[in-house]
This record gives C-alpha cells, structure tokens and sequence, in this order.
C-alpha cells in the first residue's frame, strides 16, 4: 500500500524544476509511505512513489520499480499475486522479488491490458513505456485506490492525492464551479471531477493512455457484462455467495506484517470476523464509542458481544467531543479536497487506534451498497404503498403535518420525524427524483439562496437516470444499487476509507467489494436482497449459522457521530467561525444570510441543519489547509 506521483513531459522532463517537485510530493504522501520514499527519471517521465511495506519487505521490492522493459510507480495490493506469477513463469518471466509489484510488470508484458482482468482487487498503477513512449494510468474496477491527473501543453502529471500533485504545478488551479456545487449537493466530489479545475479523478475501471497526441480515457471492466447469469433459486445464490466471500477474506489475509478487523455492532463487519475465524486467523479487532452519546451513536455493547462469541482480541476505542475536536486538524489535512461526511471522524481515530496494533485491517465496508441495507431502500418499498393514499390526504394533511414536527438524533423519536420528513419530501416522486432526492443535501430553492452568485443546483436527476439506464430498469431495487454503488461509494464510502486510514498508515482491506461478490450480487434479483423490514435479506439467510441471532436483529445504524449536539456544543467556535458573516462576504462564494439560518435551526431545535453547516466547515477548512488565498 503506497502513494505516488509523477509527471510526464513529451518534450521532456526539466531536471533542474522537478526534483524539488517531486521531493515536495513525496513529502505530502509520505502517511500513505513512511517505510520508504524514492523517486526515478528518465529524458520523458518521472515516478515517485511512497512505500507502506505489507508484502516483500526487502529492498529489491522498493518502488518505483523497473523491470521487463517498463517502469511502475503502484499502490495497491494484487491478492491472487502467486498464482499469476506462476502462470508468468511458465511463460518463461523470472523476477527478482517475492511481492506483487514485479507480477504488473511481466504481465502487462506479457499480455498488455489483458492483465487486468485477472487482477483481484484494488490498486492504481501509473505505467510508463520508454519504448513506446506511452504512460498508462489504470485503476481498479470500484475505484477503491485513488488516482487523479491533468493534463495540459505535451505533459500530463498524477499523483495518488491532489494535494500531492498540485506540488508538480506551477500553482494550486482555481476552484472547479461545477464540483463546488456537486459538494453541497452530495456532500462530496464525485469522479471524474475535482475541486480543483482542469484535475480529473481516473473513474474506477478506466485506463487512460497518455501520448505525445493527448489522454485517451477507456473503460477496461464493465460489471454487468461480467456477472454471471441472473439467479432464478435463492439457494444457489446462498452457496455462491458463500463461497465468493469466504475466498474474498481469505486472499485479503495474505501479509507479511499483522492484521486487525473493524468491528462495529452491525452484521457487515461481524461477518468479516466470523470468516477470519474460520480460515484460522487469530483476530484483533476494534471498534469505536461516543462519551455520553445517545444510542443511537452507541456501537461498543453490540461489538463487544460479537467479539466475545468469536473470541477475539477486542479493543473498544471511547471518543469523547474534546477528542474529536484535537483530531479534526488532523481530519480535514488527510482530505485532499472537501468531504463532507462527518463519519470520517470516527473513521480517523478508530483507524489511528487501529494502527497502533497492526497494519492492515479488514473491512465490512460496501456491504449496504452491494446488498441494500441503507434505510432509503426500505424508504422505495414503503414509497410503493405511500403513492396509494390519495393526493389530497398526502399533500393536503399528512405532509404539512411532518413538516411541522422538530427533528433531532437525541432521541428516537424526535429521530423518526427526520426520517419521515425526508421521507414525505420524496417518496411522491417517480424512482429517479426519489433516489437522486435521498441522496441531495438540500433542495433547489435552499442551494440557490446558498450562492451569492446565480448558481442551479447540478444535474443530479440525469446522473442518476444514466446510471439507472446502465443497469436496466426492469429490477428497480437492482437500477438503484446500481447507480448508489458507482456514484456514491467511490466518492463517500471509499474516499473516507482510503484517506482517513492512510493518514494513519493503515491498510483496510474490503471483503465485500471483491468483484467476484459485487457481481454475485448483481446477479440477484432484487427481491433476494431486500424485504419489508429487513435488508440484506440474502447475507442474513446465507451466513445465520455464523452469528448469534441477536445480531441479525439489530437495528440498522449508521456509523455517524453527534454531529448535530456537537456544532451547537464543544464544536460551536467552529460553527461560528465557519459561518462569520465578515468572512463570507469576503470569500464572495457564499450568501451569509443561508448559513445563518442553518445556525439558528440548529440551534432552537427546529430542524436538524447540522449536515449542511458540517459541509460548510469542511470547505472552510479546505481553504485553510491547502487554499490559504480563499481561507480570508
């Protein structure tokens, strides 16, 4: 697991300019790296890259690595390495290492992009050819290891972060229009954009081929083309199921250094730990608890007792709102560009913790994209039966009713009112303006008087009927975990996994978003998956001999912090600072009026705006940290 960057010059690389460019870089990837940091130059390209050593600890292993004629800088990990390697070698390869970086080399030699597709699992790798005088930047099919690049004038430069490759620039680009609106729409930058104009994010599942003529973008994997045949009997795709994950965890074991397991009070992770078990691993695993939080946020008692029934090596991690303000610092520098999900918080510091024990630990992240757990799936069945009522009773009563109820996740109650507001806002809408509305932060009226210049809310609504189009919308559960899982998790789930555990110089490994699973489960009708009260109806059929059934009993909960309590409480310096009617002004990005009343909102109780205002903070500290000219 690495960081890199580099750059590529067709009429060739400034020595002189570059060193101390690439010196720079390497110091940003440095978390990403710290066992060792190197650089290699030829007349044309230059590699850097930052090393995390999990498999072939020597030095021969240190990257960037050049061998069989080409040069790679890499981050990622190739779980079925040995096997390709031996294939490699009876195509006559040799090699020098024992690790997976040399196997990328032999077999984009020996098959070109049709190394690809035999990959398992997550890395980006640039690639550069001396002969062909050709860079290839890939990254892998969910888009799990980051890769970003611009290209302008003969040159091209890429860096695993953008704080990492805007030191290769002459200065830090403006900030990009549409991703500025796409960050208060979704909470985050979806790829292919950036916050920062003219840098593209490489899509997961894409190459790009730089020449001396221009970047070439191409889609290498398409899951649905590869999935195998829709299942028509639930037993069949129980046994397959279990089988795909089973071997997911188990090639995500292979390490040279120790292992550790996220363990929440949820059935995805539990069933991480339970499949470790059974492949005779000895297990440490960690989860993370709120001082004096509601419930709601509470995940250390469900955790605990999953550990005790598979007897693992437990640590429970107590956050405490002081704890959590120390860290942001910390927080806001790992993200390269503004992310808005506040559950990177916790992410951070359960990673810090983790990492104090081991240096890689395995995930159940990606399960409620993949198997539909999220509470907005249930919200499209309930929606079904909500569209019967008549117009007049919904619109005419029931709506303006829950528009006056108080909202809060203090407590259960007034917690169901916020889920029934958004609820009733949407469900009335046909399915892509209910899935682009349980994913949009705010509605149009409130994003226009957000902008203190004239600025519509982006297109979202086409986004999501796109990828619904691309699935097929005969299955609409399927449509919307579709579209979910190839916009939403490579811009939230995955950047918060991949930032927050890289600032730690953790590696976390992800069972669930193993393509042999994903495309299992996109094989699943969608009635398989999802049931009145019960989503991932599937993972609970097929693994309930592993887990007490309390577990699979629980409550879904999301794993959030108390954001709302906190912005109004130890965290209201910053709320004040990031909404300071002065400072907006001089930014002259945002109307000070909007976030004030977000303010107020939260503050009297009368609506929850704590998501908004979190988004807010997190541009604001953005500027601070890596645009100092816009931080006012």
């Amino acid at each position: 697991m690495c960081g890199f960057a580099g750059e590529v010059s067709f009429n060739g690389i400034d020595t002189e300019t570059i060193r101390p460019r690439i010196a720079r870089a390497l110091q940003r990837l440095h978390p990403r790296g710290p066992d060792n940091q190197e650089s290699w130059l030829d007349e044309r390209c230059a590699l850097a890259n930052a090393r995390l050593s999990i498999q072939d600890l020597s030095s021969a292993a240190s990257l960037p690595m050049t061998g069989h004629g080409l040069t790679i800088a890499y981050n990622g990990e190739i779980y079925n390495f040995r096997e390709l390697r031996a294939e490699l070698e009876a195509a006559g390869h040799g090699f020098a290492t024992t690790g997976d970086t040399e196997i990328l080399l032999a077999g984009w030699r020996q098959w070109g992009e049709g190394l690809l597709p035999r990959l398992a699992r997550m890395f980006a790798f640039a690639l550069w050819d001396a002969e062909k005088s050709e860079l290839i930047l890939v990254r892998d099919r969910l888009g799990k290891k980051p890769l970003l690049y611009r290209a302008e004038g003969g040159r091209c430069r890429f860096a695993s972060e953008l704080a990492a490759l805007e030191c290769l620039l002459d200065g830090a680009p403006p900030v990009d229009a549409a991703a500025l609106r796409m960050l208060f729409t979704l909470r985050y930058v979806p790829e292919p954009l950036s916050i920062a104009e003219g840098v593209r994010k490489l899509p997961g599942g894409h190459l790009a081929r730089v020449t001396a003529t221009g970047v070439k973008v191409e889609r290498w994997y398409d899951p649905l083309a590869d999935r195998p045949a829709v299942y028509d009997d639930p037993a069949e795709a129980e046994r397959d199921l279990v089988a795909r994950f089973d071997e997911a965890v188990r090639c995500r074991l292979i390490s040279d250094v120790p292992l550790g397991v996220f363990l929440s009070g949820g059935i995805d992770s539990a069933l991480v730990a339970a499949s470790m078990m059974r492949a005779g691993e000895k297990i440490r695993s960690f989860t993370v608890g709120f001082a004096g939080a509601a419930d709601y946020y509470e995940e250390r008692p469900a955790a605990e007792r999953v550990a005790r029934h598979l007897g693992t090596e437990h640590t429970a991690v107590e956050i405490s709102p002081g704890d959590a303000a120390a860290a942001l610092g910390d927080v806001f520098r790992g993200l390269d560009e503004p992310f808005a999900d506040s559950s990177a918080v916790p992410t951070f510091l359960l990673a810090r913790e983790t990492r104090r024990h081991v240096t890689v630990a395995l995930s159940g992240d990606g399960a409620d994209e993949v198997f539909g757990g999220y509470r907005k799936y249930q919200g499209e069945l309930m929606a079904a039966r909500y569209r019967t009522l008549p117009l007049l009773l919904r619109r005419g009563l029931i709506e303006p009713f829950i528009a006056l109820l108080p909202e809060s996740k203090s407590s259960p109650l007034l917690e169901r009112a916020r889920h029934l507001r958004r609820f009733t806002r949407h469900a009335g809408k046909d399915a892509v303006g209910r899935q682009a509305g349980w994913m949009r932060l705010m509605d149009e009226r409130e994003f226009a008087r957000l902008f203190a210049q004239p600025a519509e809310a982006p297109g979202l609504e086409g986004m999501v009927a796109e990828l619904r189009r691309d699935a097929g919308d005969d299955d609409a559960l399927n449509a919307m975990l579709y579209a979910d899982s190839r916009l939403g998790l490579p811009g939230d789930m995955l950047v918060k996994s991949d930032r927050m555990s890289m600032a730690n110089s953790l590696e976390v490994r992800c069972p669930f978003l193993d393509h042999r699973v994903v495309e299992c489960a996109e094989a699943m009708p969608g009635a398989f998956k999802l049931a009145p009260g019960a989503g991932k109806k599937i993972l609970r059929r097929a693994f309930a001999d592993r887990l007490p059934r309390e577990v699979f009993e629980l409550p879904k909960k999301g794993f959030e912090i108390p954001i709302a309590e906190w912005l109004t409480g130890p965290l209201d310096d910053l709320t004040r600072r990031a909404i300071d009617e002065a400072r907006l002004r001089r930014q002259g990005i945002f109307r000070p009026e909007q976030p004030r009343h977000w303010y107020e909102d939260l503050k009297s109780g009368r609506r929850d705006s704590s998501e908004k205002l979190w988004t807010l903070i997190a541009f604001q500290a953005w500027c601070e940290n890596f645009r100092p000219d816009l931080a006012a």
